[in-house]
């Protein structure tokens, strides 16, 4: 069996969006790693001590690379994921793209490679357009 499609309502906040390796502090990523089984569930937590704060990612459809949003911005890709990240828990602004959602937003992985966080579709398997220029 194979899930084809994912969604995920994430609550109004802002938010880094991208690949969260580059937003995450580099002391929790393998406790968030972990506490999703390495993203094979949409949804991880860094815990703080006090409070567990929801990591958003989906797997890329190639990896590793840089990919365009409808937004017209590059999202540079290292761990093969892109999602969002709270801004709360963000130590290093440096390399985040950051969103801010006024209501609850839908996020989906459609299966096809397109990943959508509300009005932002990052699609990670353009080869087909490239193909046509």
């Amino acid at each position: 069996m194979k899930i084809k499609r994912v969604e995920v309502l994430v609550p109004a906040g802002k938010y880094a969006i991208g690949d969260p390796c580059y937003a995450v502090a580099n002391d929790d990523w393998d406790g968030l790693l972990k506490s999703c089984n390495y993203f094979r569930n949409p949804i991880g937590y860094v815990e703080d001590g006090v409070q567990a704060f929801p990591v958003l990612a989906f797997s890329t459809k190639w990896g590793d690379g840089c990919y365009r949003g409808t937004d017209g911005k590059e999202y540079p890709v290292d761990a093969g994921l892109i999602g969002l990240v709270p801004a709360e828990i963000i130590t290093d602004f440096a390399d985040c793209e950051l969103i801010t959602f006024d209501k609850d937003t839908l996020c989906v992985d459609d299966g096809s490679g397109k990943l959508r966080f509300g009005h932002i579709t990052i699609d990670t398997d353009p080869t087909d357009e490239e193909e046509d220029e």
